[in-house]
């Protein structure tokens, strides 16, 4: 896979030279459509000049979405989580923003934090479709084989990845 080699000129060029409330559209609208690389641009401006004025509250929206592009398109899985954080902090009840935290919890290899904060997102909305669908393709751990051990007992990983080995596999069969 090819390393992004960072934004276009152009594209600097118009993040500099728009207002920040038009960036963070611009930006929001990237990062819904899954273009993280060209929302970082337009949310990280924003968040820059917004910032620097101090006087205005940063958006919760910009937040969340700046932390999503932060951290899955930088690796930046600190500053990601807490800016996310603080938009669910600030509007709990918008699921998009646990689906962004969730994201970037898996960028950075949690997967246990990322099904806490899917899971706190279907509290709040229940039947929220991207909410489950993320949490669907996560799937759900099968309990640890010796219950009363910890989960990372070394006895525990060793017997469930032995119980994975021994686990029947669907293979398409050919026709002998």
């Amino acid at each position: 896979m090819r390393e992004p080699s960072g934004p276009s000129p152009e594209l600097l060029e118009l993040a500099r030279a728009e207002r920040p409330d038009t960036l963070v559209e611009l930006g929001l609208d990237a990062a819904r459509h899954g273009d993280l690389d060209r929302g970082l641009v337009f949310l990280g401006e924003a968040h820059a000049r917004l910032a620097a004025a101090s006087a205005t509250s940063l958006p919760a929206a910009l937040l969340s979405y700046y932390g999503l592009c932060l951290g899955v398109r930088r690796g930046q899985i600190a500053q990601a989580t807490q800016l996310c954080q603080v938009a669910i902090d600030r509007e709990f009840y918008r699921p998009d923003f646990y689906l962004n935290l969730a994201r970037v919890w898996m960028a950075g290899g949690s997967r246990r934090r990322a099904v806490t904060a899917l899971d706190l997102g279907l509290a709040v909305q229940p039947g929220n479709r991207s909410l489950q669908h993320f949490r669907g393709m996560l799937g759900v751990r099968r309990p640890p084989v010796l219950r009363f051990l910890g989960r990372d007992h070394p006895i525990n990983v060793a017997l469930g990845r032995l119980r994975q080995r021994m686990r029947p596999t669907a293979r398409p069969r050919s026709g002998r």
